[in-house]
């Protein structure tokens, strides 16, 4: 495919996204940043997504999706909660997920060098294996990620998350747990109208005279984790205790305040006296 066109098609399928990366396209796979073989499609390099031109229609799609939602959209919607969920993954596949298991076979066959030997780690795997899943979830008529039962597997991931960042508990990620974590992340990208309907409801309620502070809330963004909460009911009590310590403060001055007036009317009391006793 001519660069051009390639350009275009990535243009038609990245027009949605609010919050994806920047996409470069490559004439071929040796005009990637790093060495690639010659029939490399696509590379997520420092925080940004490579596609070769020189492949069909259909696989620069998969290779736009492979690379900018299995890589780069699954580490900005799990944000540090990541590498738990790629370990998730390698959990589900020794468990004997079928889904799991049959991309996992794909991927040994695939990464491997001249010798027969495989690249990968554990992690690298796991990445792949969620990149690669990402492709087989696509939709060519809309260009977006659209598996089958999308939001009941939304809600597997959301519930996944939540064991393990709310209870520290490193689990096992299914092959459904993980296309709803990929419909996620691609929705989270594409930021969706959920800030805009919140400054609507809050330009309203300013217009009543009413103040709501509402949070920016996103039902598409990545849960707080684990760290992040501790950081924050750490801030709110250090802020209490600044809080007790200014009232202590203020309540210090005004005690004195209050002596060294009653100090000043007892001095006024005693000179009176001292004046009718000794001026007379």
């Amino acid at each position: 495919m001519p660069p051009n066109y390639a350009s275009t098609l990535t243009t038609w399928f990245t027009s949605r996204w609010q919050r994806g990366p920047k996409v470069h396209i490559a004439p071929t796979a040796r005009h990637l940043p790093v060495p690639a073989p010659e029939d490399a499609r696509g590379l997520f390099y420092k925080g940004e997504v490579h596609v070769v031109a020189e492949q069909a229609p259909t696989t620069v799609v998969q290779t736009l999706a492979h690379e900018a939602v299995g890589h780069y959209g699954m580490r900005k919607w799990l944000g540090a909660e990541w590498p738990t969920f790629m370990r998730g993954i390698q959990n589900g596949a020794k468990s004997g997920d079928k889904g799991l298991r049959q991309l996992q076979a794909h991927i040994r066959q695939t990464y491997v060098d001249g010798k027969g030997n495989y690249q990968l780690s554990a992690r690298q795997e796991s990445d792949e294996i969620a990149a690669y899943a990402a492709e087989e979830l696509i939709c060519y008529q809309t260009g977006t990620l659209r598996p089958d039962r999308a939001w009941q597997k939304a809600f597997l991931a959301t519930r996944g998350r939540l064991i393990r960042e709310g209870l520290l508990l490193e689990g096992s990620v299914s092959r459904e747990e993980l296309e709803g974590a990929l419909f996620l992340a691609a929705k989270h990208m594409e930021a969706g109208p959920w800030s805009k309907a919140q400054d609507r409801i809050s330009t309203f309620l300013a217009s009543w005279g009413i103040i709501w502070p509402m949070a920016k809330f996103d039902p598409l963004k990545r849960p707080p984790t684990y760290l992040e909460n501790m950081e924050l009911l750490r801030r709110a009590d250090q802020q209490v205790k600044d809080k007790e310590e200014r009232s202590g403060f203020i309540s210090v001055c005004i005690g004195l305040v209050g002596l060294v007036g009653l100090v000043a009317a007892i001095g006024l009391m005693l000179f009176g006296v001292a004046q009718m006793i000794f001026g007379r």
